[in-house]
């Protein structure tokens, strides 16, 4: 029997981080069943609509109209015809998924840190820890994301290729920028060039880098100025608009390096399995709730982390720190949650 087509509405706040969140949900959907899927994109008038809107949900009862919902977000119309789920990552969208959710009387997924909005505005709530009490708690091991590993392999074998030289073994570099309590100075950046320097020369690879647009025009000058370009297999610059593939770069990489800071990329690179090392600045102060994230994925066997300016100064610390990253259980996602919603 074929399973019914359900309309999915995405919401987003346009947050590459969020938005990827709620793609891995979809694609996670969609091995299991037909998806017609919409994004509505969404903005916060004011960063007070927060409390209101926490307020508003927790203690006033049930919302009961869609245009009150206006005076909080600009957002696009919603598409006609209605929908049958309700998807989104980010706090920002928390209180419309709930919102819409609560006047609709549609099922919804949400991915992040509910931040005392409560947990029953949703029917499944997506953590990497257990919230407390809450019986629409989803904990998954990774955050969701759209890798997908035999697709992953060979796209990478095909940009190998590509590359010209199948005996050249390839490491891949995805750097953030600020953000997530962690700052980059000149000399973060300038470190961060000659250890892709120094550890190229040292186990004779070569680079795949990928920058993101938090690197920011300084910073990709400063590594553009300082990485030796023989070392350079292929360079996305962000600002330059270089395409990223992905599923291509992690596929051909032997090994993984992610500045701290980006969740998303460290979520994608630990959902190819593979070996994933996070680096991180001497200005690094992520809140608790970020540093347990990244705990836990040690404890789990899917990440080492490593400091800048220890590595630069003592590179073969990278050979006590070398790994196999632990099997990542067979992705099951699309059918727990089709379980959850009752479908």
């Amino acid at each position: 029997m074929v399973p019914e087509r359900r309309r999915v509405w995405v919401l987003s706040d346009g947050q590459p981080g969020h938005d990827s969140r709620s793609q891995g949900i979809v694609h996670a959907l969609k091995a299991v069943v037909p998806l017609d899927v919409h994004t509505i994109h969404l903005e916060l008038r004011m960063g007070l609509a927060r409390n209101a809107l926490r307020f508003l949900l927790n203690k006033t009862g049930r919302p009961r109209s869609l245009k009150s919902l206006r005076w909080f977000y600009r957002m696009d119309a919603l598409p006609g015809g209605g929908c049958d789920l309700l998807i989104s990552a980010g706090g920002k969208t928390s209180f419309a998924n709930a919102w819409i959710a609560a006047v609709t009387g549609v099922p919804n997924i949400f991915a992040g840190t509910l931040r005392r909005l409560l947990p029953h505005h949703f029917s499944v709530v997506m953590t990497l820890e257990a919230v407390p009490g809450a019986d629409n708690n989803l904990v998954v091991p990774l955050l969701p994301s759209t890798i997908d590993v035999p697709r992953a392999t060979e796209q990478g074998e095909q940009l190998r290729q590509r590359l010209g030289d199948s005996a050249q073994a390839y490491w891949l570099m995805l750097i953030g920028g600020k953000g997530a309590g962690y700052r980059y100075r000149q000399r973060d950046w300038i470190q961060l060039a000659r250890l892709m320097n120094v550890l190229a020369e040292r186990y004779a690879i070569r680079w795949l880098l990928v920058t993101s647009r938090r690197t920011g025009t300084s910073g990709e000058r400063l590594l553009r100025h300082n990485i030796a370009p023989a070392y350079l297999a292929l360079a996305c610059w962000s600002r330059s608009g270089d395409p990223y593939q992905p599923e291509a770069c992690l596929g051909a990489a032997e090994q993984v390096f992610v500045s701290e800071d980006s969740m998303t990329m460290l979520t994608e690179a630990m959902s190819a399995q593979r070996p994933v090392y996070s680096l991180y600045p001497e200005q690094a102060l992520p809140d608790h709730r970020y540093a347990q994230a990244l705990q836990n994925y040690v404890d789990a066997g899917r990440l080492r982390r490593l400091a800048l300016a220890d590595l630069l100064e003592q590179p073969g610390l990278f050979d006590t720190r070398r790994y196999v990253p632990k099997t990542v259980p067979e992705n099951d996602l699309g059918q727990t949650l089709l379980q959850r919603l009752g479908w």
